[in-house]
């Protein structure tokens, strides 16, 4: 089975988690990168797509780097999520069926979409600040 969210989401999480703990300084994608174990490359891309949905802010230069735009208890785990993942990722079949939808559904999907939709309210709930506040590590 599929897992529920792709490595950019994995890693976007991640990342502005290290973002979120570190809050007093920009901080750059090399560190980011180094801290995580993240490809830099890989992770250059998944910042820009979280800079261009308003997660995170960028400044250029040579004090430059990323902050969050929004204190972590104002943002929510689910906009991560979308911006990195898009809509798309609740409207998917889990098994990965092409063919598989609301009018043309696969055996499992009327199961799937009650867990797709208690999943999506769960992550609209939790914040970053709830992440980091528990035992987590990045």
């Amino acid at each position: 089975m599929p897992a529920l969210l792709s490595k950019t989401t994995e890693y976007g999480i991640r990342a502005v988690l290290y973002i979120a703990l570190n809050s007093s300084k920009y901080i750059t994608t090399k560190e980011i990168a180094k801290e995580l174990k993240i490809p830099k490359h890989f992770l250059a891309k998944v910042i820009q797509k979280l800079v261009r949905s308003k997660i995170i802010y960028s400044r250029r230069g040579r004090n430059g780097g990323f902050v969050l735009r929004k204190s972590p208890d104002k943002l929510k785990i689910i906009d991560v999520v979308l911006a990195l993942e898009g809509d798309e990722l609740f409207k998917k079949c889990v098994l990965g069926l092409p063919n598989c939808s609301d009018e043309n559904p696969c055996s499992v999907h009327q199961n799937w979409s009650v867990i797709r939709e208690q999943i999506k309210q769960m992550l609209s709930e939790r914040t970053l600040k709830e992440l980091l506040d528990g035992e987590v590590r990045i």
